[in-house]
């Protein structure tokens, strides 16, 4: 095991006090001098992957410092990641983009059972993700992973999308390829056995490195600017950009890669109390130091590294309050976010009625071009107006 590894178990042994099964959220849990309740629940990916040790390691920190024992449950699927925050069983999730498809109500929450949800963002640090492939594979760009075997993920829609853009960038489809039905937890033991021949995943952590340390492998890089090669990237990834690493599993002194960037934010609902939230993001703030070089991705937890721009999803009124307070918060921003928020309450408003008029079977597609016609096209309108 290495020192990395070691480190950040011994980080999830002091601050995961219950993986599953764990109780239920805070709720009446008693508020401390520092406005925050003795224990929070967060919900996030698998043990050893980037995310989970980020977490970790706020955790261990919130608890040392701040007096607050933070459970993280994991879980492998978007689902599993997210209904536990819908259901008030944790208190704060750091989800995939499935944080984006709740609340608009895409895909699996197209269903009777969930809907659009009232979600919010409280911190939202950037980081880097893309397609790690053996080095002698033969795949040297993504128009090579034609005929590979690729993996499609269980019960993860926001990264199927993504696998989806990677293939369209190299000119392919979901058919070009040999699909391989896996868990983002299995994909690391798959790839070193031969089940697949390319995997999702953060470019840093402890179980890519791992990965690293033993079999020789690469990033498939996004170097064309062509913009027909991105064409499908904003309906199946609206919150992604290309960013340039030079530090990753893999990669040595000098060497880069053009992956993709983006935020999985600490979400939480609408309904969270603002006064906790504020003070938990005040608390991250303030206690940044004791954590920020515990991984390789916990210093984008930083103030003036964080996304501040809703771009998806509305800030929670604690953050957009924290955000103020720091003065970074401009009208532009709350124009943003208001809006964000009003687009909330007209699909939650809608969508007894969108159900209640469509079959189980026509209600994805109804749905959709509910929003299509009744938020969409508006919008257009508003920005040719401004135009």
């Amino acid at each position: 095991m290495t020192t990395t590894t070691t480190r950040l178990a011994a980080l999830g042994a002091v601050a995961v006090l219950g993986l599953t099964g764990c109780a239920g959220a805070a709720g009446d849990e008693p508020v401390g001098p520092n406005g925050l309740p003795q224990q929070l629940v967060w919900s996030t990916y698998n043990v050893g992957t980037g995310t989970y040790n980020d977490l970790a390691a706020i955790a261990n920190t919130l608890t040392n410092e701040e007096g607050v024992q933070v459970r993280l449950m994991t879980a492998d699927t978007g689902i599993g990641r997210l209904a536990p925050l819908v259901n008030g069983t944790v208190d704060y999730a750091r989800a995939g983009d499935e944080y984006y498809y709740a609340f608009e109500g895409d895909y699996e929450y197209a269903s009777e059972v969930w809907g659009p949800q009232d979600m919010r963002m409280v911190w939202a640090p950037p980081g880097n993700y893309g397609l790690l492939v053996r080095e002698d594979s033969g795949i040297d760009s993504f128009a090579d992973l034609e005929g590979k075997r690729f993996p499609r993920l269980t019960a993860n829609t926001s990264i199927n999308n993504k696998m989806e853009g990677f293939l369209n960038y190299g000119g392919l489809t979901w058919d070009d390829v040999e699909q391989v039905p896996i868990s983002y937890g299995e994909q690391i033991a798959g790839l070193e056995a031969g089940q697949i021949d390319a995997l999702y995943q953060n470019t840093v952590g402890s179980n890519i490195d791992e990965l690293a340390s033993s079999t020789d492998v690469k990033w498939l890089t996004f170097d064309d600017p062509d913009p027909a090669r991105y064409e499908t990237w904003e309906e199946l990834m609206p919150m992604v950009t290309v960013g340039e690493i030079t530090r990753g599993a893999g990669l040595e002194e000098g060497e880069s890669a053009r992956v993709l960037e983006y935020t999985i934010p600490l979400t939480t609902m609408g309904s969270r109390d603002a006064d906790e939230v504020y003070h938990l993001v005040k608390a991250m703030v303030e206690n940044y130091e004791h954590y920020e070089g515990t991984t390789p991705d916990t210093k984008q937890f930083a103030f003036d590294t964080v996304l501040k721009e809703p771009l998806v999803v509305p800030f929670h009124e604690g953050t957009v309050r924290y955000f103020e307070e720091r003065g970074v918060w401009t009208e532009e921003l709350e124009r943003k976010n208001n809006e964000l928020i009003e687009r909330g309450e007209r699909m939650r408003e809608a969508w007894p009625g969108v159900v209640e008029s469509s079959s189980e079977e026509e209600l994805e597609q109804n749905w959709t071009e509910w929003k299509q016609n009744e938020l969409d096209s508006q919008d257009d309108e508003g920005n040719d107006d401004e135009n």
